[in-house]
């Protein structure tokens, strides 16, 4: 997934009803001001949850930034601002590929998500992914309670799918406590078998501007929606209060291992 796609007033869960079934074809600006409207409205969800009483302090507005590379070369930047109360979560986030990256592949995107925290652990509500790239043009998911809505193209119409089984990759990857053990993820659009295969203790060496020390190390055996198993690695530790990823580190056999290390 990693790799393949390098996602106040109005109740984040019905939110979908902002980017509604079209019945014309509508210009380009108007698509891209819906979706942003959303992500809008999440982000509101999200600062408002903060306010509640049973917010944890440590967590208010946490912001985490990621540099993505491979092998020697940075390929593009993923920032993440993460709110959690005792009952609630949500993020927003964003990557830009590297102007490096853009000479042979280019992914824009924007992400958000709205859900419950029980037991330590994500239930996701509602997501949104809103990209481009260099093979997938202009492209919208929208994904509540009940269905997920998408957009392929901006001039084309909303398709209507079933919710997908799991938690959002996101959530479930990079900011549950300790390791995933949930046996499926999502993208808004497509479900991805998972399975924990080891948990460990570890060491993220030092590397100046980045995270470092001891982590929890994830390993994760997960099936791609070509049908092709990846090795996924996931050094989790807490940061400012918040279990957070340090590293992802997607395993690969003949060529270099994507790597998103968490700046510190």
């Amino acid at each position: 997934m990693f790799r393949e796609r390098l996602a106040p007033n109005v109740s984040p869960a019905r939110a979908s009803f902002l980017l509604p079934m079209p019945q014309s074809l509508l210009p380009r600006v108007v698509w891209a001001l819906l979706a942003l409207s959303y992500l809008g409205t999440l982000t509101n969800a999200v600062s408002a949850s903060v306010n509640n009483a049973d917010v944890r302090p440590r967590a208010e507005g946490s912001r985490f930034v990621y540099e993505a590379r491979v092998g020697l070369m940075v390929a593009g930047e993923l920032d993440f601002s993460f709110s959690r109360s005792q009952h609630e979560y949500g993020f927003l986030g964003q990557f830009l590929t590297s102007k490096r990256m853009s000479e042979y592949y280019t992914w824009t995107g924007r992400f958000a998500a709205k859900g419950d925290w029980i037991d330590e652990r994500p239930l996701t509500e509602s997501y949104l992914v809103q990209s481009e790239s260099a093979d997938d043009d202009y492209k919208v998911v929208v994904m509540d309670d009940t269905h997920t809505q998408i957009l392929q193209g901006r001039d084309s119409k909303f398709e209507v799918l079933p919710k997908p089984v799991g938690v959002d990759l996101i959530s479930a990857l990079l900011f549950t406590e300790g390791c995933f053990t949930g046996n499926a993820v999502h993208d808004g659009e497509d479900s991805y078998p998972i399975r924990l295969r080891k948990v460990s203790k570890a060491k993220l060496p030092r590397r100046r501007g980045f995270h470092s020390g001891d982590v929890t190390r994830c390993d994760y055996d997960i099936m791609t929606r070509r049908g092709k198993e990846r090795r996924l690695r996931v050094s989790m530790a807490q940061v400012d209060g918040v279990w957070v990823a340090t590293e992802v580190r997607i395993r690969l056999t003949f060529f270099p291992d994507p790597v998103f290390r968490l700046r510190g």
